[in-house]
């Protein structure tokens, strides 16, 4: 898990460019495992998991231990001002009288130079938290974070304190996001949701053009994008499978009205093969999708070495028992 931000995302820069409003929220959606909630991965925010439940407070101010911007939050930031002329100080020292100590002493004042110091004071802020299903022994608990401090796009200093929020909601939960003002904290969880776009087979430019809409892609992403591509068509799909979740971006192809095969392409180390209820498994959050919960409405297929083969196995096979 990264620790902070050494600048923001540009994955955070391009929603801000779909998010209408002027104010926006440091805020993410996560889903967590139950073994990792009951082993206290997020004790240091109040949510602790127990046989009765998960139980989430309102809200928590993190605690100086989670990293350098927590405790900038909490305690504030001496700020050295390189950018002034150094000033002349003076430090108090006790000289003895006639270089001898037992004559007595006397306070002498250095001299010395430093550069001006400013003080940005603590702003406290704190991480309201919500999850809508607490219940013992799910497979998953969606958690939904918000640093409670409205941004403003055009202030000054909104890019600084986006980032030093992030950085706030990355220390505590590892992860961040944004989300706009005016949207309910428990509408966060929509952010998980895979939500897909059904086209007719393009070139393959377009459909890579289509992926990476928002900006362009590496190499490495234009390759395996390049390379899915020419494997779903060999499929022979009726249409192309676009699909987003939060920032991450999937594409597959829909073979038949209840056969599509998918994959995420950033971070995918499978493919998703789904079948009779894919259009209703894909309104479920995207870690309950590829979680296995529902395992006979999909196969999940490893990238090794005959992974292709296999992902045809499937197909082949599904295709027959229509016939």
């Amino acid at each position: 898990m990264k620790k902070n931000l050494r600048k923001i995302p540009a994955e955070i820069f391009a929603k801000l460019k779909t998010i209408k409003t002027d104010q926006v929220v440091a805020g993410c959606a996560v889903m967590f495992k139950p073994d990792a909630l009951a082993a206290g991965q997020l004790k240091h925010l109040g949510v602790t998991l127990t046989p009765t439940g998960l139980e989430v407070p309102d809200f928590v101010i993190p605690l100086t231990s989670q990293g350098k911007f927590s405790t900038k939050n909490l305690e504030g930031e001496e700020i050295v001002r390189k950018d002034l002329p150094k000033e002349t100080h003076y430090r108090s020292v006790e000289t003895p009288n006639w270089g001898d100590s037992y004559k007595g002493t006397h306070t002498v004042d250095l001299p010395y130079e430093k550069y001006p110091r400013d003080f940005d004071p603590p702003r406290e802020l704190a991480i309201f938290m919500t999850c809508e299903n607490m219940k013992p022994g799910l497979p998953g608990y969606v958690i939904a974070f918000r640093v409670n401090d409205v941004l403003e796009k055009n202030k000054r200093s909104f890019k600084h304190r986006l980032f030093e929020n992030l950085n706030l909601l990355q220390e505590n939960v590892g992860t961040c996001g944004i989300e706009p003002a005016d949207v309910a904290l428990t509408d966060y969880m929509k952010s998980l949701h895979v939500s897909w776009e059904l086209l007719p087979p393009g070139s393959r430019e377009d459909v890579i053009a289509r992926i990476f809409r928002d900006r362009p892609p590496s190499a490495e992403e234009k390759e395996v994008a390049s390379q899915r591509y020419d494997f779903f068509i060999s499929l022979k799909p009726q249409k192309l499978v676009f699909g987003s979740s939060g920032f991450r971006r999937y594409f597959g192809a829909l073979l038949e009205d209840d056969l599509v095969v998918f994959e995420n392409i950033q971070y995918g180390n499978a493919v998703y093969v789904l079948f009779d209820n894919w259009e209703e498994l894909s309104k479920r959050s995207r870690i309950e999708l590829l979680s296995g919960k529902y395992g006979t409405d999909f196969k999940r297929v490893i990238h090794n070495s005959g992974w292709k083969e296999d992902v045809k196995a499937i197909v082949a096979s599904k295709r027959a028992e229509k016939k």
